[in-house]
């Protein structure tokens, strides 16, 4: 028991020491320089970014498009099902057979299209948002710079702000008017 308390107090001895000296080391120093720190809400900057607005109208043109061709080869499909029932009744088997495949392989690439359609809308939505991203990032450190600021966080990452610190709207102003 006296070698803890013996060792114990040779412990809070060296921490008051160290203490000591530290705050000695501190006093002959500068002062400390006051951090800018701001916040922005990074889904507004990017819904109120006006090239959000252009790249979601360039993707719709692309979905419409895509959509004008999956209507246009599943009218196909229809078509030549409709047209294979009518005549099924009529056919000898062999032909029965050759258009039943005709219409599976039919099936078969308009499944395809389909899914090779929405996976290039997806990459060119990815793209359009990585961009837009890209610009969001630079703008918020030109104007980290042009306004003196030492951090600017994501507003997500933020639990409690002091009053002035959501700098939002000052960086989608700031964007909107040099992106133009």
């Amino acid at each position: 028991m006296r070698f803890f308390c013996k060792y114990g107090l040779i412990a809070v001895v060296l921490l008051f020491l160290c203490g000591l000296v530290l705050s000695a080391a501190q006093t002959g120093k500068e002062p400390q320089k006051t951090l800018k720190v701001g916040y922005v809400n990074l889904e507004l900057v990017f819904d109120q970014y006006s090239k959000t607005a252009e790249s979601r109208n360039e993707f719709d043109k692309e979905r419409e498009s895509q959509q004008k061709e999956i209507a246009k080869k599943q009218e196909e499909l229809r078509k030549a099902q409709e047209l294979y029932e009518k005549q099924k009744d009529h056919l000898k088997p062999e032909e029965k057979k050759k258009s039943e495949e005709e219409i599976q392989r039919m099936q078969q690439d308009f499944y395809n299209f389909v899914g090779m359609a929405n996976q290039k809308l997806e990459e060119k939505k990815n793209q359009l948002i990585e961009a837009r991203l890209k610009e969001i990032q630079d703008a918020i450190r030109e104007f980290a710079i042009k306004e003196k600021y030492d951090f600017i966080l994501n507003s997500q990452a933020v639990f409690y702000g002091p009053e002035g610190s959501d700098i939002t709207q000052q960086v989608v102003k700031f964007l909107n008017k040099e992106k133009k």
